[in-house]
């Protein structure tokens, strides 16, 4: 083992001396994570920031029924669904929608709840901006529930009327006491089946990983470099066991690996603002990335004779890896691509960052263990292949 170090640190002195190694590890990922959430990142929905739709409302009631439908949206923008601007006139709310101060306005017009207490026909305008279309939809549904509130306090109300347990008095009171049904919109956590994490992180982690395929492939390749150029034949000569050269250039891309993302972790923590998650998960799966990388890269160069055939190969595995692995572009877990996607360290990686943020380290493990076994596989195949172009 000591011999392996021994050649660990002297290819970690050679690769530190390529300034090669550092735009592949550290430069190119990170200014093309930049670029990438900066062009792509309005299509993910960042994790942990709360949704909210600006409404305005314009009560001119000032009834029962305007009271009951103001108290609706106070207890939306409770929860912190809805921020709620009043305006005193129709005029203002139309006006504040169609210049986009707010997505949607709720207009109550005056005599309202007199309307409704009498048994006639009335509305609850909703005006919605046309580059807010969601807003829009959401304040229609909003107007929409409260107005099937009020119907069927109504119904309820006649029905009681005409059996006798409620006097017309009672009736009247009743019929003012809508606002006291339950919420159109109930505000809660649900439980998602995918967790995601944020644009940032992700762009991060999908092109740090995909660079990392490039630093694993150097194992094979320096051999075969070495073996090309006759130093390889040196060190077979040498009194040094076979497995401690193979073992010594896998421990100097993994530490490479480890260093490389590690720094990517910190940076763009600092830089861009990205959430990786709990330290030590983070830290785990990171260590499960490089050992599952530097594993398939040594089973693809294996299967080389020339170092320039080891990259052609290795490139091959590195695209597919990440075109399937979501590094570009988020895939679904569900359907043939998502199944197919399990396939790569890539997606798990992104999978166990997303567990992370969304269930802590425990839920990441099942990942890191994937990651492990991954490693473990592709590891023994492609260094006992390897082994076998050790000959003197």
């Amino acid at each position: 083992m000591r011999h392996a170090w021994t050649i660990a640190k002297n290819d970690l002195a050679l690769r530190a001396r390529d300034r090669s190694i550092f735009i592949i590890g550290l430069a190119a990922p990170l200014a093309l994570a930049f670029i990438f959430n900066l062009v792509f990142g309005a299509g993910i929905s960042d994790v942990g920031e709360t949704i909210t739709f600006d409404v305005g409302v314009a009560n001119l009631d000032g009834g029962p029924i305007g009271e009951a439908f103001a108290g609706v949206l106070d207890s939306i923008a409770s929860g912190g669904l809805l921020n709620v601007t009043v305006f005193d006139s129709a005029d203002a709310a139309r006006t504040a929608a169609d210049e986009g101060d707010v997505g949607a306005s709720f207009i109550l017009p005056a005599g309202l709840s007199d309307s409704i207490l009498g048994g006639a026909d009335a509305t609850i305008e909703v005006v919605g901006n046309i580059d807010a279309p969601t807003t829009t939809q959401v304040a229609s549904s909003i107007a929409d529930q409260f107005g099937l509130g009020v119907r069927t306090a109504n119904l309820s109300v006649a029905t009681a009327m005409a059996t006798g347990v409620l006097s017309p008095q009672d009736a009247i009171a009743a019929a003012g006491e809508t606002g006291t049904a339950p919420a159109a919109i109930e505000i809660g956590t649900v439980e998602a089946a995918t967790r995601q994490i944020d644009s940032a992180t992700y762009f991060v982690a999908g092109l740090s990983i995909f660079f990392l395929f490039f630093i694993a492939g150097m194992a094979v390749t320096s051999m075969l470099e070495e073996r090309r150029e006759g130093t390889l034949m040196r060190l077979l000569a040498a009194p040094i066991n076979r497995k401690s050269i193979t073992f010594g250039k896998s421990i100097a891309s993994v530490l490479i690996g480890l260093v490389s993302m590690t720094v990517l972790v910190v940076t763009s923590t600092l830089i861009m603002g990205a959430e990786w998650g709990a330290p030590i998960g983070v830290a785990l799966l990171v260590a499960g990335a490089v050992l599952a990388v530097v594993a398939l890269m040594t089973f693809a160069g294996a299967f080389a004779k020339t170092a320039e055939q080891a990259g052609n190969l290795q490139s091959i595995v590195a695209v597919t890896m990440g075109m399937l692995g979501g590094t570009f572009f988020p895939i679904t877990q569900e359907g043939f691509l998502g199944k197919l996607s399990l396939m790569t360290p890539n997606a798990w990686f992104m999978r166990g960052l997303g567990e992370l943020a969304g269930g802590g380290i425990s839920a990441a493990l099942p990942a890191f263990f994937v990651l492990v076994g991954i490693a473990a596989v592709a590891g023994t195949i492609g260094l006992y292949i390897t082994g076998k172009m050790l000959k003197p």
